[in-house]
């Protein structure tokens, strides 16, 4: 698993085991300094849930996104959890992958295909839609930045999620999964931090799928079955047989 330290300085860890101990004691897996922490405070585990975080016994509430976790938490890669003065943040397995920042959205979105559901800041509970294109504007934005400061764009590039930021100053670019991106690829489950707001991604599998045959077909095209298939082929077996009795009439004719 992958750790950054934010506060109260900024330092990155990374660890092959399945479970790891955060705290003030010389003996914690990840020491953290700070006010406010104690030792062996908190455990990080990695297990077929996913990431699951628990508060050690008798030490002082830990948050998690700004929300209070007082024994245990399943988390996910973005999180940042706040122990006393120190800040943590949780980052994914692989840093995401850039898409073009030239690339043609979409003009059309299936529905249900991408939307993004907020799970933190003024946006938490709301389901926002792709469709084709969602622009996060100053509402959505770190404060201070200015109604002009720029926008974060979501869509599709040929049915595939992805994320441009327009504009925006670096300080303000959002983090993917924990990794700092101006523009990214975007996966079912990715989570999308940009100052207070948190937004998970969802992108069903198949939502987006279509019939490779069924899309691209013109709505004048004729029908397969007026072209093709077994009235087609019984059309042909009766000119055959037509020709072959007119070719043997004028042979009996010739002969007589």
């Amino acid at each position: 698993m992958r750790i950054a330290i934010l506060a109260p300085e900024k330092i990155e860890f990374s660890s092959a085991a399945a479970s790891i101990t955060l705290g003030s004691s010389a003996g914690d897996d990840i020491v953290l300094a700070g006010e406010g922490v104690a030792a062996a405070h908190a455990r990080l585990s990695l297990d077929a849930r996913g990431y699951v975080l628990e508060v050690g016994a008798a030490v002082a509430p830990i948050h998690v996104n700004a929300r209070p976790v007082r024994e245990r938490a399943l988390l996910h890669a973005g999180d940042q959890i706040s122990i006393g003065a120190a800040q943590v943040l949780l980052l994914g397995e692989h840093v995401c992958e850039a898409c073009p920042d030239d690339a043609e959205p979409d003009t059309e979105v299936p529905p249900g295909a991408l939307s993004l559901r907020g799970i933190g800041g003024s946006r938490s509970g709301a389901a926002l839609s792709v469709a084709p294109t969602l622009e996060l504007g100053a509402d959505g934005l770190p404060a201070g930045l200015g109604a002009n400061a720029g926008s974060l764009r979501v869509f599709c590039v040929q049915g595939r999620p992805a994320m441009l930021c327009r504009d925006l100053p670096m300080a303000a670019w959002p983090r993917i999964n924990g990794h700092v991106a101006a523009c990214a690829w975007l996966h079912d489950g990715d989570q999308i931090s940009i100052g207070a707001q948190r937004y998970l991604v969802d992108a069903p599998p198949d939502a987006a799928r279509h019939d490779a045959v069924d899309a691209f077909i013109p709505a004048e095209a004729a029908r397969p079955e007026d072209t093709a298939g077994p009235r087609r082929e019984v059309w042909w077996l009766l000119l055959t047989a037509a020709v072959i009795a007119l070719v043997l009439a004028l042979l009996l004719a010739i002969r007589h």
